[in-house]
Formats: C-alpha cells, sequence, structure tokens
C-alpha cells in the first residue's frame, strides 16, 4: 500500500486467525478512513493491524471499525448502510464484478499445486532419520524373510518366516498389490497437503524471539553438518532464508555406531511454546486392542514427520545457523515441542473410519 515507513508503530502483540492460529503482527498504523465517496459520508481515524498476509485483500475491516461507523452491512445485498453525523442515512454498495474478481483471485492463491518429479539425488531414507538411541530397539526374535517389491535388489521388506504356505503367499500378494506406498527414497514421498494438516507453533503472547549467539564446532562436526544440510536441501525439506528472528544453534550427537547425527537446539523456542494436550495411544490399550488376533504387523514410519509441513507463517522460526547460512524447515522436524501431538492427530484423522 506504499505505506512510508515513519507512519508504522512498532507492536509486537499476535492476533488470532479464521483457523484459530497465531499470527505475528507488523506493526500498526492510523489511517482517516472514509466510508463511502459522497460529499455526506463521514470520515474517522481507524487503527490497522500490519500482517503479512497472501490474500487478493488489501484491508479487512473489523468489528471496531464498523462499530464507530454505527454500520449495518448487507451480505447478500453487497451493501453497508451507517447514519452519519447530520443523521442522514449513507449507504455504500459494493460492485458485484469487483467482489468475484477478488474471490476468484483468492481461490486461485490457495490452488492446489500438483508435486512434479524433478531429476535429484535420490537420497536414502535412512540418511534422513535423526532420531538417536535406536539401535537398541526391539527386533523380531524369530527367523524372518525378505519380500521382494520393486525392480531394484534393495527394494525388499521383511516378513515373518515359518509361516504356511497359504499364508506367506496371500502376503506376498498384498505387499505387491501395495508397493506404491513403500517410499524408498525421500523423493518417493508425495507429503501431506497443508489443508490436511500443519505444524503450527502457537507461542505464547508474551513471548519473544530468541537468537542464539553461534556456537563454536570442531572441523568433523562441520563437515558432517554441512553433508546433512545438503541432503536437507537436495530433498526440499530446508530451505536458505535471511533477516530471521528466531535462531538456534545445531547439536551434533553421537550414535553407538560411531556416526554423528545433527539435531537443532530449539530449547528456547520450545520454552515459548504451550504443550498441546491431544491424547496420546496408551500402550496397554493397544496390547489389548491386539489380542485374539492372528497376526500382527508393525510399519516403521519413522520419515512420517517430515511428510507433514510446516505452517507457512511458522516456518522461519525453525531457523537454524549454520557456517554457510541459517535454514529454516518447510516441514515438520524433530525436536519441536508437540510433533508428537500434530502426528497422532494426523494418524487419528487418516484411520478415523
Amino acid at each position: 500500500m506504499d505505506l512510508s515507513e515513519e507512519l508504522i508503530i512498532p507492536f509486537q502483540e499476535q492476533i488470532v486467525g479464521f483457523a484459530r492460529e497465531r499470527v505475528d503482527t507488523k506493526g500498526y498504523v492510523d489511517l482517516c478512513t472514509r466510508l463511502g465517496t459522497g460529499r455526506d459520508s463521514d470520515e474517522k481515524k481507524v487503527r490497522y493491524l500490519l500482517v503479512d498476509a497472501n490474500t487478493s485483500y488489501n484491508v479487512l475491516l473489523g468489528r471496531p471499525c464498523l462499530n464507530s461507523f454505527g454500520a449495518i452491512v448487507s451480505t447478500p445485498h453487497l451493501t453497508l448502510k451507517y447514519p452519519n453525523e447530520r443523521k442522514r442515512i449513507i449507504i455504500v454498495r459494493a460492485d458485484q464484478k469487483t467482489t468475484r474478481e477478488c474471490y476468484a483471485a483468492g481461490l486461485r492463491m490457495y490452488r492446489r499445486v500438483p508435486r512434479a518429479k524433478i531429476p535429484r539425488s535420490e537420497v536414502a531414507m535412512v540418511d534422513l532419520d535423526p532420531r538417536v538411541g535406536t539401535e537398541d530397539r526391539l527386533e523380531p526374535h524369530k527367523r524372518v524373510q525378505s519380500a521382494k517389491l520393486g525392480p531394484r535388489e534393495d527394494h525388499v521388506t521383511t516378513m515373518a518366516g515359518g509361516l504356511d504356505l497359504v499364508t506367506e503367499e496371500g502376503l506376498r500378494r498384498i505387499l505387491w498389490w501395495n508397493r506404491d506406498l513403500f517410499a524408498w527414497t525421500a523423493a518417493d514421498m508425495p507429503g501431506i497437503h497443508p489443508s490436511i494438516m500443519t505444524h503450527r507453533l502457537a507461542l505464547f503472547r508474551e513471548a519473544r524471539p530468541v537468537a542464539q549467539k553461534k556456537r563454536r564446532m570442531g572441523a568433523e562436526k562441520a563437515r558432517v553438518v554441512e553433508e546433512e544440510v545438503k541432503k536437507l536441501k537436495e530433498v526440499g525439506f530446508i530451505r536458505e532464508v535471511t533477516y530471521t528472528t528466531w535462531l538456534a544453534n545445531v547439536e551434533m550427537v553421537k550414535k553407538s555406531s560411531g556416526k554423528w547425527r545433527m539435531c537443532t537446539d530449539y530449547t528456547d523456542l520450545n520454552k515459548a511454546c504451550p504443550k498441546d494436550s491431544h491424547p496420546l495411544p496408551n500402550i496397554d490399550n493397544l496390547v489389548d486392542e491386539a489380542s485374539g488376533h492372528r497376526m500382527l504387523s508393525f510399519l516403521d514410519a519413522y520419515s512420517g514427520y517430515n511428510q507433514i509441513p510446516m505452517h507457512e507463517a511458522d516456518r522461519e522460526k525453525t531457523t537454524f545457523i549454520t557456517n554457510r547460512g541459517n535454514y529454516c524447515y518447510d516441514v515438520m522436524s524433530f525436536g519441536l515441542k508437540n510433533v508428537g501431538a500434530t502426528y497422532q492427530r494426523l494418524m487419528d484423522k487418516i484411520f478415523a473410519d
């Protein structure tokens, strides 16, 4: 709107959007506002909050503004009426054509764009697993056998051994019919559409951004960080950003195998977020529900977090610092508060029926 920076007054409070998300404000400005173009229309000073929003509208008038004019709105007639200072009724009519153009422009902004498969290096999904301490997790105590699911030698999964012939053939047939559900590289993951689920950071109202000072890192750790960042960039999980207010350091954790795993220190950001109390499944209930069934299957969904996108307004809050630049996550990252609740909410939604 070409507003002078001198007119904008700093304002750090947040507002709540239509989807109950918290939106950061860029400040506010007081402008003289006239409803209507006639000579009899009134003019009042109105305070506008400035937000960075992807919308086809320049201004949204809230109830405080409409109440100050004493305005009544009729959406079916696209008409607004209010009494002026001379007690005359001022009528403001909207243009039907302009209204439809704004509505169509808004739809175009949020249309779903199919993700095209572009040539990129095939980073193995196991290389993107940020978990640590998983080497001692439970493994099948009986014999297992391989089930081939694709043209390549490494496109295999495991199934129980010692099954009777009919059960084994039936299980292999089911796996083969559903082979398109298995992802062997990050490029195979279509991801969850934002209209279904995103991870939001509902910061406390009084929270203030924290930019951590860059910590020193040894040559070996720095080299591993550079490699991990390269992998994450190739698969589109992160992107480089500038002028960020939240900034976190990366921490290198050594696994029992001797390899390094890159983690992000979101301590300050997590402190600014309230706890999401979405109910998580109880292990005892899961065991009880599994009793009485002849067969039990396990799916390792360790890359499931990376299929959930971050809420667009919260992505740059996940920024972390490296020797080569600052990067933020476009997908839900391990280490953020409430990611388990978000993932469980998605699972509940998928398996609701």
